[in-house]
């Protein structure tokens, strides 16, 4: 009986034993990592490459009377288109009128006075000296009735050339000063196109003649309704903005037969993408979250890496070489090749030679 309940108790404790063990907890094994990844490619410069520009008065006059006065009428307004020597605006000319009158009274008896004179010195009734000075006044009467005949005609503000008024910030009946802005005018025979360069564009091109430069990038401007027209250089800047380091080139081109552009309207210029040389030969362009500096790295920009895969799946560093951001990500010239796979998620996990799992093959053998 004894021996029975003793070989019970083995059995239970045996039973307790290996259940125990059975319920212990088992090691877990580390998956590797699941990656997204890209095939790198070169990248394809666009057949037409577009920039905003401002478009500028090829000639601008600012106008403004030459002897003051009250303006006694305007007779434009902004967006009118005008003539040359068509008159824009008056002043009052009433002592203006009094001064010619003046002027010409007094040249009338210095006139006579001296074509007397002339007669009498002929006979000697005249002493040679008295003739150079009426002579001499006669003169300065001539001088003052052409000065005051002069500032008469300034009273009316002529137009310079053939052209369209922009803005009028005189009043009438407003008296004004010499050389006070009246209004302004715009040449209409000709626009200029002013856009800023990039400094890889500029530096592609500045050791090019104009004219080969043109011919190969073409640069057109698109108006709003979708028009292009062809413009020609007028000229460019030899150093960059100090603000936005650009370098600012000015294109011009005629005016559109059926329409104006007015100065400081936005325009787009597009031009040759291949003829701008825009781009690096080999460049390719990479999502930027496929960049990354690991611990220990330098944080400098030229310190930046990127993970390759090889043929078994296995990520290697690679130090790249970057030439600037774009709104789709970075352009690199160096360190990586057309083909090879970049990984392009979870950059900051991995570790050099580690095996990863390509997303969307994780179920495959």
């Amino acid at each position: 009986m004894k021996h029975s309940q003793y070989l019970t108790l083995k059995l239970l404790f045996a039973t307790l034993l290996l259940s125990a063990c059975n319920n212990q907890p088992k090691l877990n094994t580390i998956a590797d990592p699941v990656v997204t990844m890209m095939t790198i490619n070169e990248v394809a410069p666009s057949p037409r490459m577009q920039f905003p520009a401002v478009a500028a008065a090829a000639d601008r006059s600012e106008l403004a009377f030459r002897v003051s006065g009250e303006i006694t009428q305007i007779n434009v307004k902004p967006g009118d288109m005008v003539k040359k020597d068509q008159v824009l605006a008056s002043l009052d000319t009433t002592d203006y009128q009094l001064s010619l009158d003046d002027a010409k009274t007094r040249y009338k008896l210095a006139q006579s006075q001296f074509s007397r004179a002339a007669k009498l010195v002929k006979t000697g009734s005249l002493a040679k000296s008295q003739y150079d000075e009426l002579k001499a006044q006669r003169d300065i009467a001539k001088a003052d009735h052409d000065l005051a005949a002069l500032k008469l005609s300034y009273t009316k503000l002529l137009a310079p050339f053939d052209g369209v008024v922009s803005r009028v910030p005189a009043l009438a009946f407003e008296v004004v000063g010499v050389g006070q802005s009246i209004m302004n005018i715009h040449n209409i025979s000709d626009v200029d196109i002013k856009i800023q360069a990039a400094d890889i564009i500029y530096v592609n091109h500045s050791n090019r003649e104009s004219e080969e430069t043109l011919a190969e990038v073409d640069p057109r401007v698109v108006l709003d309704d979708g028009k292009e027209y062809r413009l020609t250089m007028k000229e460019f800047t030899v150093e960059p903005d100090p603000v936005s380091g650009a370098f600012m080139v000015t294109l011009t081109m005629p005016m559109p037969k059926d329409r104006i552009i007015l100065d400081g309207m936005s325009v787009d210029v597009n031009a040759s993408g291949e003829g701008l040389l825009a781009y690096n030969a080999g460049a390719m362009e990479i999502p930027i979250e496929a960049v990354f500096n690991a611990d220990g790295d330098s944080l400098d920009a030229s310190e930046q890496y990127v993970w390759l895969l090889d043929d078994e799946n296995r990520v290697h560093k690679q130090k790249i070489e970057v030439e600037k951001l774009t709104p789709t990500g970075i352009r690199v010239t160096n360190g990586i090749a057309k083909g090879e796979r970049l990984v392009t998620s979870g950059v900051n996990k991995l570790v050099d030679g580690q095996l990863v799992i390509i997303k969307g093959e994780e179920n495959r053998s």
